[in-house]
């Protein structure tokens, strides 16, 4: 079990903090207490991305609107050039996968059967390629997307109902739910993310571990291999803490790593002294310098802010890793091949550090500092500006696309860029 907890408690904010992305919530104690009133009892780390852009958001021209013979609309076809370019960029991968009709409620119709081809021409003659609403098609030398709509249906107005998937959303379809990892459908060559699997559309995503009432459920679990990389298993919650309030020497939860207690603190190999040693898992305060290359002498300035190694940001600093890829747990199942809810991981992982301080003119406030990276896929970590980051010898942190509990990685380890 890689869960550990920790408490922050130097100023009038005390607080038991978690590591599965609820900071904070009713299950720890202390939860949120300022002064003698738990006022922050719940707060918990949000994540979300769409699953779709409307079609409302590009320009279309129509083409032609087929009528019965009594003279009713029976479906429209419209062209677009920007819907086109949004979907395949001068540079970089395409940023969409399919369409979706019907849109209601973050769901609708994927209907991959319904392209049409174009074989090639002058530009003039899409219409002659279809014979039914919800149905479309890609001329890639004249670079538009042509699609159709019921009736008289505009594509520029989003009661139309029409949206380009974005790649994530369209993710294979649930086969059954085992009882260590959910079983895709990955068709005929049982290879992940491959042309055969049968996609299914999941929809927008939002992972939290706060709108749940089972703590098993939740979205965000501690990232794998915590008990070794961010705090350690020789001592436990009881064995730091078990004289406060909060607990007692016989409380044998994990501990998170606490900047006061190098005894909390992971272990590495000195190669120099053949030994295991403490090292600190979390980042450094910043000391403000107007002389560092690239500054423009402003606090606001990122290259105006060097990290200075063994000088902890707060009184107590708490740090935790957790990430998502078993957020797809927390759907429920209707008859072990349905899900009821469309929850997926994205591949994020999230580094945090929970701040607590003791001057008065800090103590009323607790601070957490996150940092997400996309480990979607295989991936090189870089700051808020597009700066490598980089290890203690000067090489940018790199490293392989998060594991599934199924043993795959997303989009067949290419990830995807949110």
């Amino acid at each position: 079990n890689d869960r550990a907890k920790g408490y922050i408690a130097q100023g009038r904010v005390k607080s038991a903090i978690a590591n599965y992305g609820s900071f904070i919530n009713w299950d720890n104690h202390p939860s949120g207490i300022w002064g003698d009133y738990s006022y922050l009892p719940a707060v918990s780390f949000i994540a979300a991305i769409p699953g779709h852009k409307n079609t409302a958001h590009f320009s279309w021209t129509p083409l032609e609107t087929i009528q019965d013979p009594d003279g009713a609309p029976l479906y429209s076809v419209w062209e677009s050039a920007d819907a086109y370019e949004a979907w395949y960029p001068a540079t970089g991968d395409t940023v969409f996968k399919g369409i979706l009709f019907e849109l209601g409620e973050d769901d609708g119709l994927y209907l991959p059967e319904n392209e049409k081809i174009y074989p090639g021409g002058n530009g003039t003659d899409y219409p002659d390629f279809f014979d039914a609403e919800k149905q479309f098609m890609f001329d890639h030398g004249h670079r538009k997307i042509i699609i159709s709509t019921f009736g008289e249906s505009d594509p520029e107005k989003t009661n139309t109902r029409v949206g380009l998937i974005y790649p994530w959303a369209l993710r294979p379809k649930l086969i059954s739910r085992e009882d260590q990892f959910d079983f895709y459908n990955y068709g005929e060559d049982l290879e992940e993310w491959t042309s055969d699997d049968e996609y299914a559309y999941y929809g927008a995503n939002a992972a939290e571990s706060h709108f749940i009432n089972a703590g098993h459920k939740t979205d965000w679990h501690a990232s794998t291999f915590s008990r070794l990389n961010s705090h350690q298993t020789e001592n436990n919650v009881g064995d730091i803490f078990g004289g406060t309030p909060w607990t007692d020497s016989g409380d044998t939860y994990p501990v998170l790593a606490h900047s006061a207690y190098s005894e909390t603190w992971p272990l590495k190999l000195n190669e120099a002294t053949g030994e295991m040693e403490a090292f600190w898992p979390g980042w450094w305060a910043q000391d403000y310098n107007v002389n560092l290359p690239g500054c423009s002498q402003s606090r606001k300035d990122p290259d105006c802010w060097k990290e200075v190694p063994g000088r902890f940001v707060s009184d107590i600093d708490v740090y935790m890793e957790f990430d998502d890829r078993w957020s797809h747990r927390a759907n429920n199942v209707n008859t072990n091949d349905e899900y009821e809810q469309t929850g997926y991981p994205m591949g994020l992982r999230v580094m945090a550090e929970a701040h607590s301080y003791g001057v008065s003119y800090a103590e009323d406030i607790m601070f957490v500092t996150v940092k997400v990276r996309n480990e979607s896929g295989d991936w090189c970590a870089e700051d808020e500006e597009g700066n490598p980051v980089e290890d203690a010898d000067g090489n940018q942190l790199c490293g392989d696309g998060m594991i599934m509990p199924d043993g795959t990685q997303l989009n067949h380890g290419k990830g995807f860029n949110y």
